[in-house]
């Protein structure tokens, strides 16, 4: 069982690659614009913004190159992957992961350091959310909610 977060292990986090403390000023941002009358729900803010940024930053995603985008095909038709095809796309994909040789690498790929760092990130928006409903919005404006 994995042993509780400490502040050090967020701090760690965020002394450790650039882009995670922008992200974590990000959410700091985002918290500070919150008004008593807006809706934000934390969870949709987290599901919706900062989920998508944070995990090829951090945990078990960390170290994999972005894939290069494809062209759009409206076939409209699904398309079956046998496991075996599953397998050789994740040896593809782990040919070609950046090498973890150093300590601090090896620990922003491990679970516990998700959990320090995301976890710090969850509960700032969870205590920002004035718990006005789903969704973020700015008082009397159109609602806009996660996808």
């Amino acid at each position: 069982m994995p042993t509780a977060p400490t502040p050090s292990d967020y701090e760690r986090a965020l002394g450790a690659d650039h882009r995670l403390r922008a992200l974590a000023d990000l959410v700091t941002a985002l918290c500070q614009f919150v008004r008593p009358a807006d809706t934000m729900c934390g969870a949709c803010a987290w599901d919706a913004l900062v989920k998508p940024l944070a995990t090829p930053l951090i945990g078990w995603e960390r170290g994999y190159r972005p894939k290069a985008a494809k062209d759009h095909t409206s076939t409209g038709k699904w398309r079956l992957v046998t496991g075996s095809e599953l397998a050789a796309e994740w040896e593809v994909a782990e040919r070609g992961r950046t090498p973890a040789d150093t300590d601090t690498e090896r620990w922003l790929r491990t679970e516990g350091a998700w959990d320090a760092y995301c976890g710090e990130l969850i509960r700032r928006l969870h205590d920002a959310d004035p718990a006005h409903g789903h969704g973020i919005q700015r008082y009397g404006k159109p609602k806009t909610t996660a996808a």
